[in-house]
């Protein structure tokens, strides 16, 4: 029988969750079709990058390509939009679902298998999209059951202008006190010169609508004045359609996957464990350039335990 164990992370499941994941999929897919997002499909293996910690390395031999099972679908749809998809006009709409996996579990998402389903506007620099895809996703949770969505919204342009100013050899520390929120031990070990930047970064941290003034002293270049109008215009003109969402602003919440270029949410449930999705401005790369593109992605074990709708 030992041939028959499981590895940590992974489960056969028996229960009525399989059916119910089906349907979820499918009023999710649809819904996405309904909207112009055409379906696409990407392979559940790709070469490794070396660059990626977190995905699960296929034993090969020698000489052969070094390959993985993939993560995440989102870079795989950006791959796509460059090489088949090239010629096509843009932006393009694409949607996708199917399973990933990685090398390791978190604490709140031990599961190392998992159903992503998400949906990617490429090539369409224009703020409408961003808030097209938001909409897009909260009407999508709320489609399968999810009561009580709480978004929080956050950004690395400020960090990232932050850091132009800040030693090497601190970076990793300061990281590590700022998914703590430890304002007060990032005090200590930076230059005084920081200190008010920071405070005003930890300072943006709470409801939305209370803490847009606050973004106003994050303003210190082009870079930074932008972001904060996108901010504030994405969110206003989310708020014209959904005036009961419940939105939070985290300037301090760093990305662990770290390729979104500017604004990016994510979607909780309440009582929920993890996040339910996740999404927001990334780069393209094309030969010609970087390409702007926007989008976002739903985790279905996550969804499955927020979920209140019986499906028949």
């Amino acid at each position: 029988m030992d041939n028959y164990i499981i590895a940590e992370g992974f489960k056969d499941d028996v229960s009525s969750q399989v059916a119910t994941e089906h349907k979820f999929k499918n009023i999710i897919i649809d819904y996405f079709q309904n909207n112009g997002f055409n379906l696409v499909k990407t392979p559940l293996i790709e070469k490794f990058d070396k660059k990626n910690n977190n995905v699960l390395k296929i034993l090969v031999k020698k000489n052969e390509d070094k390959l993985s099972i993939r993560d995440d679908i989102t870079l795989q749809v950006a791959r796509l939009s460059q090489t088949r998809l090239s010629k096509k006009n843009k932006p393009l709409k694409l949607c996708y679902y199917g399973e990933v996996v990685r090398h390791k579990g978190t604490m709140l998402r031990p599961e190392r298998q998992f159903l992503q389903i998400g949906a990617e506007c490429i090539g369409e620099k224009n703020l409408l999209a961003d808030v097209e895809i938001l909409e897009l996703a909260y009407t999508t949770l709320k489609l399968v059951g999810i009561k009580e969505i709480t978004i929080e919204i956050s950004s690395r342009v400020f960090f990232d202008n932050f850091f132009l100013n800040i030693q090497k050899s601190k970076i990793g520390d300061i990281l590590r006190l700022i998914k703590l929120k430890d304002l007060n031990g990032l005090l200590n070990i930076l230059d005084k010169k920081n200190h008010n930047y920071i405070k005003d970064l930890f300072s943006c941290t709470g409801i939305f609508k209370d803490k847009k003034i606050n973004l106003l002293k994050l303003i210190v270049d082009k870079n930074t004045s932008n972001e904060v109008a996108n901010i504030i215009d994405i969110f206003d003109l989310f708020f014209l359609k959904n005036k009961d969402a419940n939105i939070y602003l985290d300037l301090c919440e760093v990305d662990d996957k770290n390729y979104h270029s500017g604004v990016r949410f994510t979607f909780f449930a309440n009582n929920v464990r993890g996040e339910i999705a996740k999404g927001g401005r990334y780069f393209v790369n094309q030969s010609s350039g970087q390409e702007v593109a926007t989008g976002f992605t739903c985790y279905m074990d996550s969804i499955l335990r927020a979920s209140l709708l019986k499906v028949a």
